[in-house]
């Protein structure tokens, strides 16, 4: 490794320790379902940066939530000639890829679990894209993942502990659904005032500052 990069990594180090010790990444609340996940800053993990995700299952033999904020460059037409619905994909985690799931505020679908009083994940597909086909406005009541976010016993209970997320008790879907992705995590953020919204000016890349 080149010495001016291994400085320079030395230098990003340092300078996150020092900011944990005095901005503690941390809320009173704990993972629970149809709760909000918002990464810490200095996650890096690609399918995880500047994450917020929706928390559906947490039990204590595994844990399961959906990104809801990093679009991809498909759409619903491109994967199907059943619909003509340009509704994004998202990237909801690195686990599955291969398969898509659905969030939707359309009631009375049949095997849908209710996340809360307006929103559900799952059910009968072609109950939800029937509603979604009728409805004004389809990219408001429906969001379609391509993978989901998962983890094993304990281990969401663990990182949290570590401060690699923190926990948003009660989420409102219009914020999401109809926020700006590349804002959200900052917004949420935000909201939570002074002593969590300093994370939220903190520069993705460190190295360019």
């Amino acid at each position: 490794m080149p010495i001016a990069l291994a400085l320079n990594n030395s230098f990003i180090c340092l300078v996150k320790m020092k900011y944990k010790e005095q901005h503690i990444f941390k809320t009173n609340t704990s993972p629970h379902p149809g709760c909000l996940l918002l990464a810490d800053p200095f996650l890096d993990q690609e399918h995880f940066v500047r994450a917020v995700i929706l928390l559906i299952e947490h039990n204590e033999e595994e844990s399961f939530g959906l990104v809801l904020n990093h679009p991809t460059e498909l759409h619903l037409n491109d994967l199907t000639h059943l619909s003509n619905l340009e509704l994004p994909i998202y990237s909801g985690g690195p686990v599955g890829s291969d398969q898509l799931f659905y969030l939707h505020r359309f009631s009375n679908i049949d095997g849908a679990l209710q996340i809360n009083e307006q929103l559900y994940f799952g059910g009968a597909w072609q109950q939800v894209l029937k509603k979604a086909q009728l409805a004004k406005t389809p990219q408001k009541q429906l969001r379609i993942f391509r993978g989901y976010a998962g983890w094993g016993a304990q281990q969401l209970d663990a990182e949290v502990a570590e401060h690699a997320w923190i926990c948003l008790p009660t989420i409102h879907e219009k914020t999401w659904l109809q926020t700006d992705p590349s804002t959200l995590w900052k917004k949420y953020l935000l909201d939570l005032g002074p002593d969590l919204s300093v994370f939220a000016h903190f520069p993705l890349h460190l190295a360019d500052n």
